[in-house]
């Protein structure tokens, strides 16, 4: 209970205090003047995330470790950097193409307006609460064609699909699919189209939302190569197209990133995602490798080649 808690009492520290206490710990390689300089850019707090492994955290003041280097940690935080980057490019390529299918497919079957009708959806109450998100959304919206929309046309009625779901967020647009009854014949094209059956249907699901949290991570630009995740995605039984030996570890971005190529592969094949990815992993130390999920022999996977 929180009366059984310590307050956090710790005072804000200058940056030069903020050094000199990183100094006094241990870390090695970098001048006081250089590190102050860093820290005018990158919350102590946040850079915490970073030297945590590089320090004996069971010991009072947690003091670097005798092999701690600064360019060891700089270029964690650097390649962290570069692979959230890249992973938010490749993200928006599937993104588009997941509101592509959605809006197609249901909007063939069911009309423009598919999203309103509750009828399709299992449950009322979440067909309700993400019917508002996607219409606060396009309220909120400055899009060029909305204003198009709602200058031109009788606004009693509701948008069209494909202009109100390219206001929403991959959030919204995998919670509003996730609710869309398994008999609606148009969610099992979605499915069959990203290489998924109607009984896997649940994995590509479960696949969305990962990546949503991945996304969400990357857009707030918190620390991802060594996160462990404890929503772990579903994986399906068989594959119908390149897919990866085995998993060492289900809760690594690795997991993440090999859901990422193979999206990639039906949705964007000409997008260079691997070229680029080998590229950024060239800065990860080989002994890094098991800390983030990777195999040693990942680039030999077939869905790497």
């Amino acid at each position: 209970m929180a009366q059984n808690k310590k307050q956090y009492d710790k005072p804000p520290l200058p940056l030069n205090k903020q050094a000199d206490l990183l100094l006094s710990r241990g870390l090695d390689g970098i001048s006081k003047e250089e590190l102050i300089k860093k820290l005018s850019n990158i919350n102590y707090y946040r850079f915490r995330g970073y030297t945590y492994p590089y320090q004996n955290n069971d010991i009072p003041n947690c003091p670097f470790k005798e092999d701690a280097r600064w360019e060891y940690i700089w270029n964690d935080y650097v390649f962290d950097s570069k692979l959230s980057n890249l992973i938010t490019e490749a993200l928006g390529h599937i993104e588009v193409a997941i509101r592509t299918q959605l809006e197609l497919e249901m909007s063939l079957d069911h009309g423009s307006r598919w999203y309103t009708d509750s009828t399709l959806c299992h449950n009322e109450k979440l067909f309700s609460k993400n019917l508002a998100e996607l219409n606060g959304h396009w309220e909120r919206s400055r899009e060029v064609f909305k204003e198009h929309y709602i200058r031109d046309y009788d606004t009693s009625l509701a948008p069209p699909a494909w202009m109100i779901f390219e206001t929403t967020t991959f959030g919204t647009v995998s919670k509003i699919y996730s609710n869309i009854k398994a008999s609606v014949p148009a969610k099992t094209r979605i499915a069959n189209y990203f290489g998924f059956s109607k009984s896997s249907t649940k994995v590509l699901i479960s696949w969305l939302q990962h990546l949503n949290l991945v996304r969400n991570i990357c857009a707030h630009y918190s620390r991802l190569f060594s996160r462990s995740f404890i929503v772990k995605p579903m994986l399906p039984k068989t594959y119908s197209g390149k897919w990866i030996d085995s998993i060492p570890a289900h809760d690594r971005i690795y997991i993440s990133i090999c859901i990422i190529t193979y999206f990639l592969d039906i949705c964007a094949p000409e997008y260079d995602f691997k070229k680029q990815l080998k590229e950024v992993m060239a800065m990860c130390r080989t002994a890094q490798l098991q800390s983030i999920g990777f195999p040693l022999n990942w680039q030999e996977q077939n869905l790497f080649k």
